[in-house]
């Protein structure tokens, strides 16, 4: 890719068959352009780029017949979509309806490939292959879907564990993993008028059913060992 001027892509475009003008480097500059314009600078920074072939002709070399007017419309958007133009202006913009306007201070950087598609639509990839689609801009690739595989649930133990101290009805050590023994215990400890023995636990992990019984016995800490 290499730094191209105003003049260097009007040359390119020259030698593809289009005809260039408003430049000092093609034939000068005539008035009639706003102030301050950049085909009044120096050296010139602009170019209006006429197509006035017959209507018929090709846009690039096999391709299909084409008035001058849709070449010149389609060139004028190909211009824009390349987006390095400080001014790109053409069929539909106003005083521009048979030209393309195209302004750029300095040079930018443009390959061989992009100026062809500016010129023609077409060029060809390194393969030889001949494609319209613009030179830097990847081709759409249909999104391959990933297999999704189903993983197994893990059956995983918080690792809590809720004692019945020896003192229980029955004189008997009792160890669950319940919810539900943990829902029973502490309904009995508030509403029955037995007594009930402390709970004691180990945690290797937050469990919901501590923090539910510890809102719930927060009026009865003597409940909680």
């Amino acid at each position: 890719m290499a730094d191209r001027s105003i003049v260097d892509i009007g040359n390119f475009l020259q030698k593809r068959g289009l005809t260039i003008g408003q430049n000092p480097a093609f034939g000068g500059v005539s008035g009639g352009h706003a102030k301050g314009s950049y085909h009044y600078a120096p050296g010139g920074e602009a170019i209006d780029i006429t197509d006035w072939r017959p209507d018929m002709a090709p846009a690039y070399e096999g391709g299909a017949p084409k008035s001058w007017k849709q070449r010149t419309g389609e060139l004028a958007w190909r211009a824009k979509k390349l987006g390095t133009f400080a001014e790109t202006f053409g069929p539909g913009d106003p005083g521009h309806d048979t030209h393309v306007h195209l302004a750029l201070p300095g040079k930018a950087p443009l390959s061989d490939q992009q100026l062809e598609w500016l010129a023609t639509g077409r060029y060809k990839t390194p393969e030889g292959k001949l494609t319209d689609v613009m030179p830097g801009q990847a081709p759409t690739i249909p999104t391959q879907q990933k297999t999704q595989q189903s993983q197994p649930v893990q059956n995983q133990s918080t690792g809590n564990t809720f004692v019945l101290i020896p003192g229980t009805p029955g004189g008997t050590q009792t160890t669950e993993k319940s919810g539900d023994f943990l829902t029973n215990y502490i309904t009995k400890a508030l509403s029955s008028d037995i007594s009930v023995p402390k709970i004691s636990f180990n945690s290797s992990q937050a469990n919901p059913y501590i923090s539910l019984m510890q809102n719930i016995l927060t009026s009865q800490p003597d409940y909680l060992s």
